[in-house]
């Protein structure tokens, strides 16, 4: 029992289990060494989690594990007046825990009302809608009352904003056009490792010979080609092509105007 529950401890950050790995994408592969030992969990969750974190740098600001992140960000006035638009680092948003304001060389945080936020969790977007008072005059205050911010003459602040949220798929929620490429980028590892063992470590082509009866077996495997290359082949170009879709569809068109 505690073995059990000591690997669901370890596996909870991975979005696929060596054993989804191994029946869906590693199907028909021997995963057996020269001796006949199946390769340890250990070396999938490896290739896992290394799958995980190359899709979070190709999809900037995406995480597949749900984690509460604290950002800090600038006060920009036209974002101000539209009820304080705040562009989130990490998505999708599950949550806003708190949003509140700390001026240049205060201690003071000062914090909005919860009922106040508004999250959009696919983008990662969240505003402030009051619900007293409007966003062209006001700034929350240690007492609660208003400061005229706007009326100021202010239009920029640097690092005032604060904001702490949770965000990522929650567990079993990931998408599964993100499963599949999550899947197919883990199985590479593999594939190489058995791919050089289909005939033995280092061999591409095996002879047996018994009182003048032999068997030959060659494999694709050589010194620049793996075992399994067909299917590393097949899988890079998948991966390629879905993840530039991926992009589109989350980080859309950046676009800046000077």
């Amino acid at each position: 029992m505690t073995l059990a529950v000591n690997k669901r401890t370890i596996q909870q950050d991975l979005v696929i289990t060596p054993d989804q790995l191994k029946k869906i994408f590693l199907f028909g592969v021997d995963l057996t060494n020269d001796d006949g030992d199946p390769y340890p969990d250990e070396l999938f969750e490896f290739y896992i989690r290394s799958a995980q974190q190359w899709f979070e740098t190709q999809i900037g600001g995406l995480k597949l594990c749900e984690q509460t992140f604290t950002e800090v960000h600038d006060y920009r006035l036209s974002d101000y007046i539209q009820y304080s638009f705040i562009k989130l680092f990490k998505y999708p948003c599950q949550e806003v825990n708190k949003v509140s304001v700390q001026f240049p060389l205060s201690t003071n945080l000062l914090e909005f009302d919860p009922t106040w936020y508004r999250a959009e969790s696919h983008s990662g977007h969240v505003n402030l809608f009051p619900t007293q008072g409007t966003f062209s005059s006001i700034l929350l205050s240690q007492g609660g009352s208003y400061i005229p911010l706007l009326y100021s003459g202010i239009e920029y602040v640097p690092h005032v904003l604060h904001v702490e949220y949770k965000a990522g798929f929650k567990k079993g929620e990931v998408p599964q056009n993100i499963l599949n490429i999550i899947g197919m980028k883990s199985s590479l590892g593999p594939l190489n490792i058995a791919g050089d063992l289909i005939a033995g470590a280092g061999i591409a082509t095996k002879s047996v010979g018994i009182d003048g009866i032999s068997q030959s077996i060659g494999t694709t495997a050589s010194a620049t080609n793996a075992g399994y290359g067909a299917r590393i082949i097949q899988y890079d170009k998948q991966i390629a092509a879905e993840i530039a879709s991926l992009k589109n569809y989350y980080t859309g068109l950046s676009m800046v105007v000077a």
